[in-house]
């Protein structure tokens, strides 16, 4: 046998968890902690017990926790409880290297026996955290039944839910609409086919 594969490595494991939900996930939001970054410090404490490598932030039709926890990440560095950093200087170059993507949950039809609507993942690349608002949030669109239709971003999906019942705030009209907002395959496909950069 060649030393060449006498000297190879061969394949290394890493451990990925895809579907992480955060504090103030905007359905069924259970977690316990008194605010978000006592949220983070638990994820990233359990990250680092697992040796979790990738990270994909997941909350239906939005980003903002994604964008919350790579905040998080950012100032980690500055992170002190009696003057005393949260975490090790290795920890905090480990959490720093932890690969975190958006991972964002759509509901489509069609419906499963049971009635319930099909949740799909959409899994980004960081690089376009920029564009997703514009070019995926605000190209694809619903009119529950009505002649006009409301873009899938927050203020559309509020807009809907509002133009089937006024008597909601903006904060409730976003939680209802998120069990009614349904996307298609083929308008899936559609941006898909459109935009290659996605």
């Amino acid at each position: 046998m060649s030393n060449q594969y006498l000297n190879s490595k061969g394949s290394i494991w890493r451990k990925w968890d895809l579907q992480v939900h955060t504090k103030d996930t905007a359905k069924n939001d259970q977690f316990k902690s008194p605010g978000f970054n006592e949220f983070c410090i638990a994820l990233f404490r359990k990250a680092l017990e697992k040796e979790i490598v990738t990270i994909g932030i997941t909350d239906y039709f939005s980003i903002e926790n994604y964008k919350r926890v790579k905040k998080f990440v950012a100032e980690i560095d500055n992170l002190k409880e009696n003057d005393k950093n949260i975490f090790s200087e290795q920890e905090t170059e480990t959490i720093k290297n932890i690969f975190i993507l958006p991972n964002v949950v759509l509901r489509m039809m069609p419906s499963t026996d049971s009635g319930r609507l099909v949740n799909i993942h959409c899994l980004f690349n960081p690089e376009f955290e920029s564009s997703i608002e514009n070019d995926f949030f605000g190209s694809i669109e619903y009119s529950a039944g009505s002649s006009q239709s409301f873009k899938m971003n927050r203020a559309g999906m509020i807009s809907l839910c509002k133009s089937l019942d006024r008597n909601l705030n903006d904060e409730a009209a976003y939680k209802k609409v998120i069990n009614t907002f349904v996307v298609s395959h083929g308008d899936l496909q559609k941006l898909y086919d459109g935009n290659k950069e996605f």
